[in-house]
C-alpha cells in the first residue's frame, strides 16, 4: 500500500457541509497525512463541515474548532479506562462541544457507552456511580474473591455488574462472601477430593468455593451434584462411606446439609452403643429416621429404650421446630 494507515481505524466516515454537500473522509491517519492529522479531522477543521447533516431545513451547528484528535487526547487523559469505541464516541462529542464535562454527558447517550456501562444507569436515567467508581468497586469485588482463593473471576463478570446495579457496596460484598466462606471452608478439601474422584478433575479450593457460591449455575444437574458432594463430605469426614447415588437419593428426598451434619456427627457413637447391647444399627437407619421414616424411628426408639434400661445414654432425633435436623445423644 502506497500510503498505509499508521494509526486509528481504516474507515470512511460520512461528513456533511452546511451548503448541503455530502462527502466521506478517512478516519485513520495515513503515513503521508500532513502533521499526522487524518483526512477526517482536516475536513472537520474546515468551516462548514460536520459529522451531522446540516441541510434540508436543519440549522448548522456552530463550528467549535476542536479536532477529533484533540478529543481522543482528552479522553485518554481524563478517561483512560474507557474502551476504545467509547473513547471514539467521546472524541466525536468533543468536536461538537469542546468541553470535557458536556462531552462525557453526551457520550452516555450513545450505543457504545450503553454497551459497556448500561448497568450504571437507573431507570430514571441517573447514574448509580461513575464509570471509574464502578471499575474500582469491581476491582474490590475481585480482591475479595482472591482472598478466598478465587483467582480467575471471569465467570463472575456479569454478577459484578448485577451487584452494582443492585447498589451492593464492596464492603457489603465482602461481608457476604466471608459469611458463606466461614460456613463451608471446612468442607472444601473433602468436596475437592470427592469432585476429583467423581469427575476425574483436578481442581483447587478456590475453584470449589467458586462453584459453591456461583448463584446462576446454568447446569442444574451439576448444581445438584455439588450439593450432593457436600452431603457426602459430611459423611466421609466422619468415617462413613456410602455411594454417590445414595447421597443423591437422600438429597432429593430432602436430606439437608444440616441434617447430614447431625446424623454423621452422632452416628458413630450411636452405632457403637447399639452394638454394645447386641443391636445391629446401621447408618442407613439413622438417615431414614432423620428423614421421618416411621419404621426407622421406631427401631431407633426401641434401641434407645434398651440402652436406657441398661443405664446407657438416650438417643433421639434433634428437631428445629417441626424439622428433623439430625440425631443427638443426651
Amino acid at each position: 500500500m502506497a500510503n498505509p494507515i499508521i494509526s486509528g481505524e481504516n474507515k470512511q466516515v460520512t461528513i456533511y457541509h452546511s451548503s448541503g454537500a455530502v462527502s466521506t473522509a478517512q478516519e485513520g491517519v495515513r503515513q503521508n497525512d500532513p502533521g499526522g492529522v487524518s483526512e477526517l479531522n482536516r475536513k472537520l477543521a474546515e468551516p462548514g463541515w460536520s459529522l451531522t447533516p446540516t441541510f434540508g431545513g436543519a440549522s448548522a451547528p456552530q463550528q467549535t474548532g476542536y479536532s477529533y484528535e484533540m478529543g481522543i487526547a482528552q479522553a485518554q487523559a481524563l478517561y483512560s479506562f474507557f474502551p476504545e469505541e467509547v473513547t471514539k464516541e467521546f472524541a466525536k462529542q468533543w468536536v461538537k462541544f469542546g468541553d470535557a464535562t458536556t462531552s462525557a454527558a453526551a457520550v452516555r447517550n450513545t450505543g457504545a457507552w450503553k454497551k459497556h456501562f448500561d448497568y450504571l444507569e437507573r431507570e430514571d436515567g441517573t447514574l448509580i456511580m461513575t464509570e471509574l467508581e464502578a471499575l474500582s468497586t469491581i476491582a474490590s469485588y475481585k480482591e475479595t474473591l482472591g482472598e478466598v482463593g478465587i483467582g480467575d473471576t471471569t465467570e463472575f463478570e456479569s454478577d459484578f455488574k448485577t451487584l452494582i446495579t443492585d447498589e451492593v457496596s464492596a464492603a457489603e460484598f465482602q461481608d457476604r462472601i466471608n459469611l458463606v466462606y466461614e460456613g463451608v471452608k471446612e468442607q472444601i478439601p473433602e468436596v475437592e477430593r470427592l469432585f476429583r474422584d467423581r469427575y476425574g478433575i483436578e481442581s483447587d479450593s478456590g475453584t470449589i468455593f467458586a462453584s459453591l457460591i456461583k448463584p446462576d449455575i446454568e447446569d442444574k444437574l451439576l448444581k445438584g451434584e455439588i450439593q450432593t458432594l457436600q452431603l457426602q463430605a459430611e459423611a466421609t469426614t466422619r468415617g462413613f462411606s456410602t455411594s454417590f447415588a445414595r447421597f443423591a437419593e437422600l438429597r432429593k428426598r430432602g436430606f439437608t446439609q444440616e441434617m447430614a451434619k447431625g446424623v454423621y456427627e452422632a452416628g458413630a457413637g450411636i452405632i457403637e452403643r447399639a452394638a454394645g447391647i447386641g443391636r445391629d444399627l446401621g447408618i442407613e437407619t439413622l438417615e431414614e429416621a432423620a428423614l421421618g421414616d416411621v419404621i426407622s424411628q421406631k427401631r431407633l426408639q426401641r434401641t434407645e429404650a434398651e440402652i436406657l434400661a441398661r443405664g446407657g445414654v438416650q438417643l433421639g432425633a434433634a428437631k428445629k421446630g417441626d424439622e428433623v435436623t439430625g440425631l443427638i445423644a443426651d
